[in-house]
């Protein structure tokens, strides 16, 4: 996986994200990720299921490395990335599946790096905006699945229940049993439904990784 033109790169948390919405998904259609950064999650998400994965990068150096990974894969015929803001571009939906590793940081210090900033700030798409984003491109069954901080929980349950959706399978990160929770991971539908909440410790006590962390990436990682 190529990443030197992207400001966020390849990390753990995405990883996760990746293989867990893989395997706890259900796209009845093809998928779109925005915010498609190296192509990580649309590689991961293909591996596992045979439909149209689309992309969108709003940064121009990390959209032309994505195109490059995509180009590499063996499942380039059924994958496309394009450039530009997801809140004003026409993409050939609806979708089965939106999904998203959106700007973790809202009104806080930025970076002088304008690149980074678009990585890691959300000042170009907001959580609100995403809600919005994910809901008019998704088709009347999709899923929308999304990560934030696990602080940023609650602010995630009030946006999805003020624009109409519910959660049916969530997961909370952590590093070991001793950690606290840092990631949170969660599938929404428009479907009102009892949610399923999931828990993960990336290692055990003894800094191996755990077993349920080896089932979950044993599709992805050479070496566990």
């Amino acid at each position: 996986m190529w990443q030197s033109s992207c400001s966020q790169k390849v990390s753990t948390d995405a990883c996760i994200f990746g293989a867990w919405t893989a395997r706890c998904a259900q796209p009845g259609g093809p998928v779109l990720d925005i915010g498609a950064g190296t192509g990580l999650l649309m590689l991961m998400l293909a591996q596992k299921h045979p439909v149209a994965i689309h992309g969108i990068e709003i940064e121009p150096d990390c959209f032309q490395q994505s195109k490059e990974n995509i180009s590499k894969s063996k499942w380039h015929d059924r994958l496309e990335v394009f450039e530009g803001d997801a809140k004003n571009m026409d993409v050939p939906g609806p979708y089965g599946l939106v999904l998203s590793n959106p700007p973790f940081y809202e009104n806080q210090l930025a970076s002088p790096d304008q690149r980074k900033n678009m990585a890691w700030h959300s000042s170009k798409l907001s959580l609100g905006d995403l809600f919005t984003t994910a809901g008019g491109l998704l088709d009347n069954g999709g899923e929308f699945a999304v990560i934030v901080p696990y602080t940023r929980k609650d602010e995630l349950s009030t946006l999805a229940a003020s624009t109409g959706f519910h959660p049916k399978r969530s997961l909370s990160v952590r590093h070991t049993l001793t950690h606290t929770f840092t990631r949170y991971m969660v599938i929404y539908t428009r479907q009102p439904s009892s949610c399923i909440d999931e828990w993960l410790e990336i290692k055990t006590a003894d800094g191996e990784y755990s077993a349920e962390m080896i089932r979950l990436m044993a599709d992805y990682y050479l070496f566990l």
